[in-house]
């Protein structure tokens, strides 16, 4: 099918484009771009203020299905990553069974290749059943489609082991991405803090996050292995992530949509839906991570996404599933971010696709004559209600539940096809 959109504004960061333009998508392919009245095709849309660009690749979801289809199935949540500009996604491995085998792994991309939406690029367990005792056979999980390897949030507290996970994956040029958190430090249930304090809640210090980041940055500079650090959430581990950068390390790092938005603050009165690990951390830490996306020093913004069922929220705070549904949600926050200055629609694009495609898989998808249309369209002003007739992920688990929200993907295209059109 042939696709022209005219008047859109085209963004994409790894050009230097930021201009109002028609773009032609013809046999899977950008065809043409500029002043394009005089070419008709099969459809035909009006962009005029909206927003085009590439479309973007999530480093850190959890998609359910499995073992767990109460939470949602891998139909039902890369439906609602489409819907938020997504193309590509890189799952998590603690699925249930975990993804530590070759079977899983093709299931898993079985699964979505059949519902059609996004295309996925799993992330293998480091360590067999993320246990943090025995390796993956990570040479084996690599040939069958892993782009890396993560023992998510399941530390590994021997460091023989993890010294032989990064001896093995530099040997093969495998990338390791972590979750940096201390794993007796980081037995808590929000922020170590005023609030912390105030409800009763065991607090998590920011040094969980610090300590660890510390000690797997050491084993990369050992080894030389290829790292990156998911789901940053503090202004110290920022920094070390830019002292780093500064030494020439081969490292890069992503922050959760949801700690560029949200404080501790909002899980006064027990707030289930802000049971979040890592956990939300105070103002000045979030404002840190938005300095550290717009220079440089974070590379991607990842949805952290992790749908629940009802019940999973429905309990005394510090025994509810921590995570939240974040698919239906993304698109408005990061226009709530642009509104209050804190972001640019550029970084945010820089961050959702040029950097985290070029984090995955080595290249960045473009606004470019004859590359794959992988294309998202945000119409940043419009107004909708987050509610169970809007929303497409099947977690209850929406922060923003009932919500007059602004902002969301109209169009989402992979390889030219039409995978979300609202």
């Amino acid at each position: 099918m042939s696709i022209i959109i005219r008047g859109a504004r085209l963004i994409d960061p790894s050009k230097q484009l930021d201009q109002v333009s028609d773009i032609h998508v013809q046999a899977g392919r950008i065809k043409s771009l500029g002043h394009l009245a005089d070419q008709s095709s099969d459809l035909e849309i009006d962009a005029k203020g909206l927003i085009l660009s590439p479309s973007f690749l999530d480093l850190h979801t959890c998609l359910r299905d499995l073992n767990q289809i109460q939470k949602g199935t891998i139909a039902s949540e890369t439906q609602a990553a489409a819907s938020a500009g997504f193309t590509h996604l890189c799952p998590s491995p603690d699925t249930q069974p975990c993804s530590d085998s070759g079977s899983v792994i093709s299931l898993i991309k079985s699964k979505a290749a059949a519902a059609g939406f996004c295309e996925l690029l799993p992330v293998a367990a480091l360590t067999q059943d993320l246990k943090g005792s025995q390796l993956s056979n990570m040479e084996a999980l690599a040939q069958a489609g892993c782009i890396g390897f993560s023992n998510a949030g399941y530390d590994i507290d021997n460091n023989t082991v993890l010294l032989r996970c990064y001896e093995y994956a530099a040997t093969f040029g495998l990338k390791v991405l972590v979750q940096a958190q201390d794993r007796q430090l980081g037995d808590g249930h929000m922020h170590a803090g005023a609030t912390a304090t105030r409800m009763g809640l065991d607090g998590i210090l920011v040094i969980a996050e610090t300590l660890s980041i510390s000690r797997h940055l050491q084993f990369m500079q050992h080894t030389g292995v290829s790292g990156h650090f998911n789901q940053l959430t503090s202004a110290a581990g920022v920094d070390l992530i830019r002292q780093a950068k500064a030494q020439g390390m081969d490292v890069t790092a992503d922050v959760g949509i949801a700690h560029l938005c949200f404080t501790d603050t909002a899980i006064e009165g027990y707030q289930s839906q802000y049971h979040v690990q890592p956990p939300l951390r105070e103002e000045s830490d979030r404002k840190a991570l938005l300095i550290g996306i717009e220079d440089g020093t974070l590379d991607a913004i990842c949805s952290a996404h992790q749908p629940h069922e009802s019940a999973a929220k429905c309990a005394p705070f510090a025994a509810t599933a921590t995570g939240m549904a974040m698919y239906d949600m993304l698109v408005p926050l990061i226009q709530k971010l642009v509104q209050a200055g804190d972001l640019t629609w550029t970084a945010a694009i820089r961050a959702l696709s040029c950097n985290s495609t070029k984090i995955a898989v080595g290249t960045t998808t473009s606004l470019t004559i004859g590359e794959a249309a992988n294309l998202t369209l945000i119409d940043p002003s419009h107004e909708w209600t987050l509610d169970a007739s809007s929303q497409l992920s099947r977690g209850t688990n929406q922060a923003l539940a009932q919500q007059k929200l602004k902002g969301r993907a109209q169009l989402t295209l992979k390889d030219g096809l039409i995978t979300y059109k609202r």
